[in-house]
């Protein structure tokens, strides 16, 4: 730990008060030590010798290049394909089947959103459900999946579709053959036509107002708001509801909970949430 820069008082409290008003992210006083370990490299790399100097830095970057850096450093975007079986066994039994009867029916667009998608993987895995699924009937069906999240680093990490085997841990043998080639150097890349399959794009769920043209059938929001206060949280679910379509399915992560008497969807099971019935 030697090799951290010290971060003070005001500069912690600058730090979380930035971050949580751009991003809605807290950052409690434990997180202190996690801040100063993960940005010290930036501060060597940019010749900088103290956290006064480098949060001048941000606050007067008119580009917004820095805050890009800042952000990609403090966001944390642990995750592995298949993670919260559960969902994705719930995904393929209840929710593709109803999509399937839908889109038999012609002219309906089946839309599924992984917010905070991180590197990838649960994107990933959801579009290898699907095409698991409706097999070679997949690309003529009107089916999209978006992946967004707030970190351009976590976007161009999923975007290239490269992964260590640690995080093909919980992927069936058979996914891992159909759908991934090895690289060598025990890596793996997921396959054209699973990467075809998804759009990635930047988006910050803390926006007043989702910039998104689609109501969706699915939306994975899977621990994202572990970050978020209470005020916040609110505020996104609410949003979230907001472009899901009457009888769409919500994922939170399950070391998450919404409050009953202010959540707008409808308690199914252990993070699964739905808004109501389609007409």
């Amino acid at each position: 730990m030697s090799d951290l820069i010290r971060i003070g008082d005001a500069d912690f409290r600058f730090a979380a008060l930035f971050i949580y008003e751009r991003f809605g992210i807290r950052l409690t006083d434990e997180k202190r030590i996690l801040v100063a370990g993960r940005l010290s490299k930036r501060l060597r790399a940019l010749g900088i010798a103290s956290f006064s100097e480098y949060f001048e830095l941000v606050r007067n970057d008119g580009t917004g290049k820095e805050v890009v850096e800042l952000l990609n450093l403090i966001t944390t975007n642990h995750s592995f394909f298949f993670r919260e079986a559960d969902h994705f066994e719930f995904l393929s039994k209840v929710i593709l089947p109803r999509a399937k009867a839908r889109l038999s029916r012609g002219n309906y667009a089946f839309r599924i959103w992984s917010a905070g998608c991180a590197a990838g993987e649960e994107a990933y895995t959801i579009a290898m459900l699907v095409r698991e699924y409706f097999g070679t009937e997949t690309d003529r069906l009107d089916i999209g999946i978006l992946a967004t999240d707030i970190s351009m680093a976590a976007l161009a990490s999923a975007a290239r579709g490269v992964y260590d085997e640690a995080k093909l841990h919980e992927m069936p043998p058979a996914y891992r053959s159909r759908y991934m080639e090895e690289t060598g150097d025990r890596k793996y890349a997921v396959a054209k036509e699973i990467k075809g399959m998804v759009l990635f794009k930047k988006l910050n769920l803390m926006s007043e107002r989702l910039p998104l043209k689609h109501g969706f059938d699915i939306i994975f929001c899977r621990n994202v708001m572990i970050y978020f206060d209470t005020a916040s949280r609110e505020h996104l679910v609410n949003s979230l509801y907001s472009v899901t379509k009457s009888g769409g399915n919500l994922f939170i992560g399950h070391s998450e909970s919404l409050r009953r008497e202010t959540c707008p969807f409808e308690y199914l099971s252990p993070a699964i949430y739905s808004r109501g019935e389609a007409k």
